[in-house]
């Protein structure tokens, strides 16, 4: 259905969805711009969206490209959320804050990149008009934006997973370090001990044979003095 009804009306489904995710978009732009919890690429994407819905609801068309948009986008949205919860517990560095952000990952890329960008070459192939061309290609640019900022963010990530075990094997060859000098200083300590023993021993078994040659001296030369 994509390429035979591109550009054409809505079916009053697609129509109820479009306004329903049309007043989602206008209610959480203002939540971000009052609390001023996103960035530019996120206000920019929210503004985009609201136009691009703006106008299939007012002009009735373009119901079948506006869903395709709507589901790619959007299919990463409840892993997004999930993210939010887990570093607002403190349990983003979790084995689950992992596979989060895998995950997440993986369907930005697979959706909006790669699905995305076959979409827009498809659309582009057919007879279409220039409001429905100009909305792919302002999406798919925003989507870009999005995933080159997810690119880098992987990136600092590892570095900083590297960095951390790096910290931690060199500590660990740091400490290894500390307990052998320990060990030769306890050896050392010990060997410095028993060597004094030693002379200790041996100037009380010098100082005792001086001793008893004294008293034997005394001995010979008071006999001989007698006689």
């Amino acid at each position: 259905p994509w390429c035979n009804v591109k550009g054409g009306p809505s079916t009053p489904l697609q129509s109820l969805t479009i306004m329903i995710c049309l007043g989602y978009f206008i209610f959480d732009l203002s939540w971000c711009l009052y609390f001023q919890t996103e960035g530019m690429p996120m206000l920019l994407h929210h503004l985009c969206s609201i136009l691009g819905m703006t106008v299939g609801t007012i002009t009735g068309n373009y119901g079948t490209e506006m869903i395709a948009t709507i589901f790619g986008s959007e299919i990463t949205n409840p892993l997004l959320q999930f993210r939010w919860f887990l570093r607002e517990n403190g349990n983003n560095e979790t084995i689950l804050g992992e596979i989060v952000d895998h995950a997440f990952m993986f369907l930005f890329g697979f959706f909006r990149i790669g699905i995305g960008s076959y979409l827009l070459l498809r659309y582009f192939q057919q007879d279409t008009d220039f409001w429905g061309r100009l909305g792919g290609v302002v999406i798919y640019c925003i989507s870009w934006m999005f995933w080159i900022n997810i690119i880098i963010f992987a990136a600092k990530k590892y570095k900083k997973i590297k960095s951390h075990e790096k910290n931690n094997s060199k500590n660990n060859n740091d400490s290894m370090i500390e307990d052998d000098l320990v060990k030769e200083g306890e050896k050392s300590s010990y060997c410095n001990s028993e060597k004094l023993y030693y002379n200790k021993s041996q100037r009380q078994l010098n100082g005792s044979s001086n001793k008893h040659q004294l008293h034997l001296q005394r001995f010979i030369t008071y006999k001989y003095s007698s006689h």
